[in-house]
Formats: C-alpha cells, sequence, structure tokens
C-alpha cells in the first residue's frame, strides 16, 4: 500500500512507462522504418540501450539533491535570476508540449475515428480531464495510473497475440543491411521521443509528491517495459506490412492494428489500440501539464498551484488549435526543432546541473 504523500515504486515506474510510450507508440514506429527499413528493431534496441544511461543519469540528479525540483536545482546552481530564467523556459516548453500532445489527440480522433466531429471540442473535452487530474495531484495520478496499467497490458498482449499469425519473417531480410548513420540516426529519434523527455518528471518532487527510496528501479524498470513495448511494435510492424508501408502510415501502431483478422468474425477492432494510446497519452499530457502549473505557482511564490489549472488550461487549448499550421510543419518541427531542444533539455541541461554540483561541492570543501 502507498502510505502518505509518497509514490510508490511501482506507481513511479508505471507513470515512467506511460509517459515514455504515450505518443511514441504511434509514430516512432513509422520514424524507424524510414530510415532502417527493415533493421528498425536494431535502432530501436539501440536507442533504448543508450536511453536508459540517461535515465541513470536523471536518477542520479535526484540522489544529489532529493528534495529539490528541478526548479530548485535551477536556483540553488546557478544562481537566483538566471535559474529563474531557466525555470521560465522549462514552464514555456510544458506548454508548448502540453499544446502539441492535445494536438495529437484531437487530430488522431479527427482523422481516424471520429471525423464529423469539430478538433476543438474534442480538445476542450480532453482539457477538460486534464485540469480535474492536475488538480487532484500527482498522488492520486499515480494510484489511477496504477489501476488502469493492468488494462493497457492487457490490451497489448491481444495486439500482440492477433496480429502475430499475418507476421512473415522474410519482411526482416536482409538483416543489417542498414548503415550505421541511419541506426544511430533513427535511435536518435528513438532516444529524443522517449527518453530525455522524463527530465520533466523530476519537477514533480513537492512538499505534497515525493520519489520513493527505490528510484532507480522504477526509472530502470520503466525505461526496459517502454522500450520492449514499443520495439514489439516495430518489429510487428514491418514483419506484418513491410517496411516501406510502414515507414508511410502516419499512425504505424494504428495500421498494424487494421490488420487483425481472426477467423474472419474478430474483425476492425483498432478502437482498442486507440484506447490504449489514449490513456497513456492522457497521463503523458496531465504530467507535462501538471509541470508547468508546478513551475508558474514555484516562479511566482503562489501556494495553491492548483488555481493555475483553468487559466493555463484554456491557454494550453487555445495553443494546441494554432501549434501546428498543417502536417508539413508538423514534419518539419519533429525533425528539426524537437531534436535539438530535446538534447538541449534532456542532456546538456542535466549535464550542466551535474557538473554544477560537483564543483559546488568541491568548493564547500575548501571553504
Amino acid at each position: 500500500m502507498n502510505n502518505g504523500n509518497i509514490l510508490s515504486a511501482r506507481q513511479l515506474m508505471i507513470l515512467i512507462i506511460l509517459f515514455s510510450v504515450g505518443t511514441t507508440i504511434l509514430v516512432v514506429p513509422s520514424m524507424l522504418a524510414a530510415e532502417t527499413k527493415q533493421d528498425a528493431w536494431i535502432s530501436g534496441v539501440v536507442g533504448v540501450s543508450i536511453g536508459l544511461l540517461f535515465l541513470m543519469m536523471y536518477v542520479r540528479l535526484v540522489h544529489m539533491y532529493p528534495d529539490y525540483t528541478l526548479f530548485d536545482m535551477n536556483e540553488r546552481l546557478l544562481g537566483k535570476w538566471l535559474g529563474k530564467a531557466v525555470t521560465l523556459l522549462l514552464i514555456f516548453t510544458a506548454v508548448v508540449i502540453s499544446a502539441q500532445v492535445l494536438y495529437y489527440i484531437g487530430t488522431f480522433m479527427t482523422t481516424q475515428i471520429m471525423p464529423t466531429t469539430p478538433m476543438h471540442a474534442i480538445n476542450i473535452l480532453m482539457i477538460t480531464f486534464v485540469i480535474m487530474g492536475s488538480k487532484l495531484g500527482i498522488i492520486i495520478l499515480g494510484r489511477t495510473a496504477e489501476i488502469f496499467f493492468p488494462w493497457i497490458l492487457l490490451l497489448f498482449f491481444l495486439l500482440v497475440i492477433f496480429v502475430t499469425p499475418q507476421a512473415h519473417f522474410k519482411n526482416l531480410l536482409p538483416i543489417g543491411e542498414a548503415s550505421i548513420l541511419s541506426i544511430t540516426r533513427a535511435s536518435i529519434f528513438m532516444i529524443v521521443y522517449s527518453y530525455f523527455p522524463i527530465i520533466f518528471t523530476l519537477c514533480l518532487i513537492s512538499s505534497d509528491a515525493k520519489f520513493p527510496n527505490r528510484l532507480a528501479k522504477s526509472f530502470l524498470y520503466g525505461g526496459i517495459s517502454s522500450g520492449i513495448m514499443m520495439i514489439s511494435i516495430a518489429f510487428l510492424s514491418i514483419m506484418v506490412m513491410g517496411p516501406d508501408q510502414s515507414s508511410r502510415q502516419i499512425y504505424a501502431t494504428y495500421a498494424l492494428a487494421k490488420k487483425i483478422s481472426v477467423g474472419n468474425f474478430l474483425q476492425r477492432i483498432e478502437v482498442t489500440v486507440a484506447f490504449l494510446w489514449f490513456i497513456s497519452i492522457y497521463f503523458k499530457l496531465t504530467l507535462y501539464f501538471h509541470v508547468a502549473i508546478k513551475g508558474l505557482a514555484s516562479l511566482f511564490q503562489i501556494q495553491n498551484y492548483k488555481s493555475l489549472s483553468t487559466p493555463v488550461g484554456l491557454i494550453v487549448t487555445v495553443l494546441s488549435l494554432v501549434v501546428y499550421p498543417n502536417s508539413a510543419y508538423t514534419h518539419q518541427w519533429d525533425i528539426l526543432t524537437w531534436v535539438p531542444l530535446t538534447v538541449c533539455f534532456g542532456f546538456i541541461y542535466p549535464v550542466l546541473l551535474i557538473g554544477l554540483s560537483y564543483l559546488r561541492g568541491k568548493r564547500d570543501k575548501k571553504g
């Protein structure tokens, strides 16, 4: 049982899995296939292996300052004004990403499931539930994720079982044809979409929500589990649809679920996969949204961060309708902007904080 204001190790692991999978499970398989064709699963394995190293770096940062959020670390290590500037940048990034994730939800629903429904109606409905979740707090969110996670696993396993009979091993041949450069690029996509954003979870530590003692195991098991899920989807996409068709699909996982046909009576059950993705992306969006309002409360010294939920929710909703003007801009953003942006806050930023912490420790010893 989980007591008080401490997330259990299992709850944190589940949140890491859902946060890592989120939008990634729908879009990354097609990106991997576009870069490395039938060797997409190889780039996935490489990306997961490297991504786990970064997760351990985030764990190291938490162990250095166990009672500090990233916002507190900024002011402690970078100084008051520079620290506040970096905090403001993190808040802005969290708000923009929240709008992007909300856009993905609206676009997917209006193009794949409910084409006659206005996108803004879906976005407003979704942000309402996000605001409710953020007001309840991260502890309640962790308990809710613990309830939904078995159903997510069940749907995932059903997808794998039902689609496996249509898999053809010949689609994986020849193995190892992709160049090292292509595998490297595809692995970077895997890391920047699945593992670098996890650093935002370090903003969730506060007096009303603390991380468990077994922090490293939660991050490690969560990263491995989400990696296995995404590698499995990439592997099945190549085996069932082939590398060319997989690379052309915007939502490769959803297209894979459409291939399910058991005995000519169990068909068109891809909505169950949409439900799997819908639940995972809800938790991802809520965590980003929670980071944004907690950051604003920390920056402006507001005691009750929950009062910011509704106004920030309105901003995110409006921004979600204009953040991506068209699909071409979306693709350009994902390649040219998202990759360097996530490298900055997922790699350079934590390395800088750890380096400054060591320098500060040495200076204190000398003093």
